[in-house]
């Protein structure tokens, strides 16, 4: 009965996940937002099963997601950034507050030039200016703070209801 469980909520978890990229891909605003958002529905699993449960559904979604959508971008930035970051972040928690926080936009910035680099030369040949350039890393920057400052009390918040939901308590 606990595996059945298992696998059901991670299916449930991969399955919303899909559907948010899915949704965000076809209302044209879905490169970043909606990968944050479907990384976010790998904490739940992550808490209850831990990382080894996280990486299997991360890595389904990833599939159903270059399957199902054609927006390569968005499911790159899932792939190489949001879907893994939730898997990841906890690596960054044997470091000071600011140590921490320079380690997180380095590892953000790598990979977003790298994914903008491959997407610009390779699928789709745009030329925007670099002071554009600068303006959108920076706004990306900001974003990616903010979401992750926002990981752990929507960790808090989702423990919370799914112990009420299933009568557990921690």
């Amino acid at each position: 009965m606990n595996q059945s469980r298992r696998i059901a909520f991670c299916s449930m978890m991969a399955a919303l996940s899909t559907v948010l990229l899915i949704v965000g891909s076809l209302l044209g605003l879905g490169t970043y937002a909606a990968p944050m958002l479907a990384g976010l529905c790998l904490l739940p699993v992550g808490q209850r099963y831990g990382s080894k449960y996280q990486t299997l559904v991360w890595l389904a979604v990833s599939a159903l997601s270059f399957i199902l959508i054609n927006n390569v971008e968005q499911n790159l930035m899932y792939l190489a950034l949001f879907g893994c970051y939730p898997i990841i972040r906890p690596c960054f928690g044997g470091f000071n507050r600011w140590a921490k926080l320079v380690l997180k936009l380095a590892a953000f910035n790598v990979v977003i030039l790298a994914l903008e680099a491959l997407v610009v030369m390779v699928l789709v040949p745009e030329v925007i200016g670099p002071g554009m350039a600068a303006a959108l890393l920076l706004m990306g920057n900001v974003t990616f703070i903010l979401y992750d400052y926002m990981i752990p009390r929507y960790e808090l918040v989702m423990e919370k209801y799914l112990s009420r939901l299933t009568g557990r308590r921690k």
